[in-house]
């Protein structure tokens, strides 16, 4: 069951609660909508994307290099540049990638937790496992430099979408305020500990969506030399 024993109901108003919304259309309608709309737009990305494709190739030197030394601190010119044109990954670069990547990690572990603890609770999950598909894409977006390229405005995508599910899960928690926090008090997972839960992943998705901005800045800046 998508929300098993859930006593305001499946409907967006509760039962019980008629000024807020149920948690139940929360966790299969709210929350997973941002995984849809964001694959919904990869997809339209994608078919522009290849058509622009033929249009764009431009003649990428194998190795760039850089003669002040000023604009050159930090970057290591003795590697080359990657398949799909993009400039040599400077260690700043690198060091963003990695915090972004752990960050991914670090979201994907808490809504395990989440997942999990619901389910010990038997409230059921709604759609969220979804919420992994829209993580490992947007890993794979950042990794494969948007499929070689293939992905029209594919960095636009990813920010949007990560504080598209900054907002719902703060909506989440809004709405989970207004229960109370005493609410499944006793339970194995109470909505105090529900509230912290949400509270931390969506600290983690403005981690990423600044990471996911100084990325792109970084790497316009290099795409400019």
């Amino acid at each position: 069951m998508l929300c098993a024993n859930r006593p305001e109901g499946f409907g967006p108003h509760s039962h019980l609660y008629s000024h807020i919304l149920t948690s139940c259309f929360l966790d299969t309608i709210l929350v997973p909508l941002c995984t849809w709309l964001y694959l919904a737009a990869l997809i339209v990305s994608i078919v522009v994307g290849t058509r622009h494709l033929p249009h764009q190739t431009v003649n990428i030197p194998h190795r760039r290099r850089v003669r002040d030394s000023k604009t050159a601190e930090g970057v290591d010119t003795n590697e080359p540049a990657a398949d799909d044109g993009s400039p040599p990954r400077t260690k700043i670069h690198k060091a963003l990638a990695i915090l972004y990547y752990l960050f991914l990690l670090a979201q994907f572990l808490m809504c395990i937790l989440e997942i999990v603890r619901l389910s010990l609770t038997h409230l059921g999950v709604g759609l969220l496992p979804f919420i992994f598909v829209a993580l490992i894409t947007a890993a794979a977006m950042r990794f494969t430099n948007g499929l070689k390229g293939r992905v029209y405005a594919w960095r636009y995508l990813n920010l949007a979408l990560w504080v598209a599910l900054a907002v719902t899960n703060g909506v989440k928690i809004a709405e989970e305020t207004k229960e109370g926090t005493a609410a499944r008090k006793g339970s194995k997972y109470p909505v105090a500990d529900e509230i912290t839960d949400v509270a931390v992943m969506i600290g983690v998705y403005a981690v990423l969506a600044l990471l996911e901005i100084a990325l792109s800045v970084w790497d316009a800046k290099r795409m400019a030399l």
